[in-house]
């Protein structure tokens, strides 16, 4: 358990936040899933007096969060993908009327 990482879940609960959010947020910022995970089951079987964790609030597995800039970014690449191999199918099924259409601007 890392107390980097277990001050910054108190101190998100602190001011309102959820445990979620914390560790998603700790996840983001480029800390282990391990390591949050870890120090989110520490803070809920060691409550100290400073924050309250909820009752009904269970520590999340960092892997099964997934922001929605996340899912845009990963569509965005694969249509990205399928364009560019379009373009290199065409390249090589056209390749002689390509050739013929560059040469007919030197000619």
């Amino acid at each position: 358990m890392r107390q980097d990482i277990l001050g910054a879940l108190e101190s998100a609960l602190v001011r309102g936040e959820s445990l979620k959010r914390a560790m998603l947020s700790l996840y983001n910022a480029g800390y282990t899933k391990q390591d949050i995970e870890e120090s989110a089951a520490f803070l809920q079987a060691n409550p100290s007096s400073k924050p309250v964790v909820q009752k009904n609030e269970q520590v999340q597995n960092v892997s099964n969060y997934e922001s929605p800039k996340t899912k845009i970014k990963l569509i965005l690449l694969i249509v990205a993908v399928i364009i560019l191999l379009g373009a290199l199918v065409g390249i090589f099924l056209f390749k002689e009327e390509l050739i013929n259409f560059f040469n007919s601007f030197f000619n």
